[in-house]
């Protein structure tokens, strides 16, 4: 045997010792031109749930959908690859038992020395566990994509991406800030502020941050988050981006802000002997005292003689809350503080004077 034909020899024992370690681990089926079943592997009918036999001599059709077998795709798809068209792809196809086999797949067309098509050769992975999970996935963020704002940084926080959602609340277009850093959105004391400077040094380690924050619309006007700041890692575990997903809560804040002014009404000294009380929101009678309570007391420690009280930010007045006014004006003109109401209108003034006269 001549040193070429050994090396040859050599060279084919390697070549069949490759395929045979490929078989072993990967789904293998050979077909004619046509189409037919020639072979199958054993991982392959494994994966389809089928025995050899009742595979070889049939057309490949049977592992697909009926309406893709029928279809021009389909034809078109043979036809290629009898012209040598190689195709890899993930592609859906059917099991035994009917149920749906997604496969990671080539078709490679085998040629003779001369260049001559001999037959088909597919191979293939079962993907259909990876294909289910990124599906759920797909559909948990467009979920995600509905119900919240999200917006996508890089670690130095320039924006890359963000959803329709985060694009309404902030009145801007994806165009307008793609490629602008973050601190477009944030006041500008805040953005120049040491504490923002840390915030995105954490992102860039990996940590999460989340929160309530304010933020500023494009026309200027405040808006108040609930988000999180999620770093997104790679397969070796290093923060690639930063993810923030939020919720606008500007109108919660803002009836939170009414509710403490309703809550803590302030009896302010602006000059020697006048005091301010500001009253915001609606007055019941637990907290029509609360408010008599702290104008007396004030009135007391500062011996104050006038009292201003504004009702300009009183949502209703109605004759309950006239009576109120009145109870209150009157327990401090016994004081010794005479009393003024600012922020009335002529309405209001007739609602104070019939009860007051009732």
């Amino acid at each position: 045997m001549t040193k070429k034909t050994t090396t040859k020899t050599h060279s084919l024992a390697q070549d069949r010792a490759v395929y045979d370690a490929l078989n072993r681990v990967q789904a293998v089926i050979e077909f004619n031109l046509d189409g037919t079943i020639e072979k199958a592997n054993e991982v392959f009918c494994k994966t389809m749930g089928y025995e050899p036999e009742e595979i070889v001599g049939k057309h490949h059709r049977i592992f697909c959908d009926n309406d893709y077998a029928k279809s021009d795709d389909y034809a078109e798809f043979w036809k290629k690859l009898r012209e040598g068209e190689r195709f890899e792809a993930e592609f859906k196809r059917i099991a035994k038992d009917g149920h749906e086999i997604w496969l990671r797949a080539s078709y490679n067309p085998v040629l003779d020395n001369d260049g001559k098509l001999l037959r088909i050769v597919k191979f293939a992975t079962d993907v259909s566990e990876a294909k289910r999970q990124r599906a759920e996935l797909d559909g948990l963020m467009r979920a995600i994509n509905r119900a919240q704002a999200v917006i996508e940084f890089d670690l130095q926080g320039q924006i890359l991406n963000a959803n329709e959602l985060f694009l309404s609340i902030f009145g801007y277009t994806l165009d307008e800030i793609v490629g602008k850093h973050h601190r477009m959105l944030c006041e500008p004391s805040y953005a120049e502020s040491s504490a923002y400077e840390e915030l995105w040094k954490k992102l860039g380690r990996g940590e999460y941050e989340s929160g309530e924050f304010k933020r500023l619309a494009k026309d200027g006007h405040e808006v108040w988050l609930h988000a999180s700041y999620n770093p997104i890692l790679d397969a070796a575990g290093r923060p690639i981006k930063v993810v923030k997903f939020a919720s606008d809560i500007t109108d919660e804040m803002q009836k939170r802000s009414l509710a403490l002014l309703e809550m803590a009404t302030p009896v302010t000294k602006i000059w020697d002997g006048v005091l301010l009380a500001p009253i915001v929101g609606f007055i019941d009678s637990k907290r029509a005292m609360d408010i008599m309570e702290k104008t007396l007391t004030t009135i007391s420690e500062t011996r104050a003689n006038m009292l201003v009280i504004d009702i300009s930010g009183v949502a209703i007045v109605d004759t309950a809350v006239a009576n109120h006014l009145i109870k209150i004006t009157k327990a401090a003109v016994l004081m010794g503080c005479q009393s003024i109401i600012s922020g009335i209108s002529p309405a209001i003034a007739q609602t104070i004077t019939a009860v007051s006269y009732t």
